[in-house]
């Protein structure tokens, strides 16, 4: 009996430890089967706070293109009856469709709680409602911010402060400066490959030149 005992508990602790590697082992395989496999596409990064940039050995990163667009827009008031009609945040799995748009880059076009099929689907945790004041004064609910999983670009830690450095400025050159006057159009984007609702970061690229190449070149002058 004790050794028939002393098999089952050996068996178990087998069992329990193949399970706790079998986890983190088959996140490393989907991310890497979505790296080799994945459909490529390329999105537009932004200006973010230059205090939240940078944490540690990753970069922080902020998209230009986050939001699906309602059909028709409808009033927000902020009240409880808009909140039970549509709550301001989602924080449960939802599903966000992709599109190119016709400089090349990654758009959301269609946002829902029930999973879509195509290679062109990934999977986001959290959404909110977006707003916009229009003449008088009247806010509308314009469509959803999504909260793209793949927020941060980790770098070793030798080269990442000349990272985030040229990360903030490429991104700064970008749109409109305080006084409105347009500004050069930054190429600076992260490609991003995605297969089976994954995405997963394939490089971040500042003014069009990978980030490596660009704090490489940095360095040596």
């Amino acid at each position: 009996m004790k050794i028939k005992m002393k098999h089952a508990r050996f068996v178990l602790l087998a069992v329990f430890a193949v399970a706790t590697l079998a986890t983190p082992l088959s996140i490393v395989w989907k991310y890497e089967n979505t790296l080799r496999h994945g459909t490529l596409f390329k999105f537009r990064t932004q200006p973010v706070d230059p205090v939240d940039a940078f944490r540690g050995r990753y970069v922080a990163l902020s998209f230009a293109d986050n939001y699906v667009k309602r059909e028709q827009p409808v009033k927000w008031n902020w009240s409880r009856e808009d909140e039970e009609k549509e709550p301001y945040s989602l924080v449960c799995p939802q599903y966000v469709r992709l599109a190119v748009d016709a400089d090349g880059f990654a758009k959301p076009v269609e946002l829902s709680s029930t999973p879509l099929a195509g290679s062109d689907v990934i999977t986001v945790e959290r959404s909110y409602v977006k707003t916009v004041f229009q003449d008088g004064g009247v806010q509308m609910n314009v469509g959803r911010t999504v909260s793209y999983p793949f927020d941060r670009y980790y770098l070793p830690e030798d080269i990442s402060p000349m990272a985030e450095k040229l990360y903030r400025e490429a991104n700064m050159r970008g749109g409109a400066n305080s006084r409105g006057e347009s500004r050069a159009k930054a190429d600076t984007y992260v490609t991003v490959r995605v297969r089976n609702g994954v995405g997963v970061i394939e490089e971040l690229y500042l003014n069009g030149v990978p980030v490596r190449e660009a704090v490489r070149a940095q360095m040596q002058k």
